[in-house]
């Protein structure tokens, strides 16, 4: 016989599937204890609404972290490439002409 889920449980399922088009799929995961043990707490004082929307939350930030970091080290790498300065420049004057393109000169 199948269990009935429970009407928090529902909400909760219904909240993460209504924010994402993409289906959910179940993953096992080893935690310490203590680690665990203070997603339960976090959940039952009721600042997330279930353990699996909290440990996707953290992982879609770490994500999006290690994502920002090799960005700016992207961008680093960029500005010392003198020929990428050159080609910046050029495209940054190019649209200053049709940034201007209309309006009357401030001289």
């Amino acid at each position: 016989m199948p269990i009935k889920p429970t009407s928090a449980t529902t909400r909760s399922a219904a909240r993460r599937r209504a924010t994402t088009a993409e289906p959910l799929k179940k993953v096992t995961l080893r935690l310490h204890a203590r680690v665990a043990g203070a997603v339960r707490d976090l959940v039952e004082a009721g600042h997330a609404p279930s353990a699996d929307v909290f440990i996707e939350q953290a992982v879609i930030a770490a994500l999006r972290e290690r994502r920002r970091v090799r960005l700016f080290a992207a961008y680093a790498e960029a500005a010392a490439d003198p020929m990428f300065a050159v080609d910046m420049d050029a495209t940054t004057r190019a649209f200053d002409v049709a940034l201007a393109d209309g309006f009357p000169s401030k001289r």
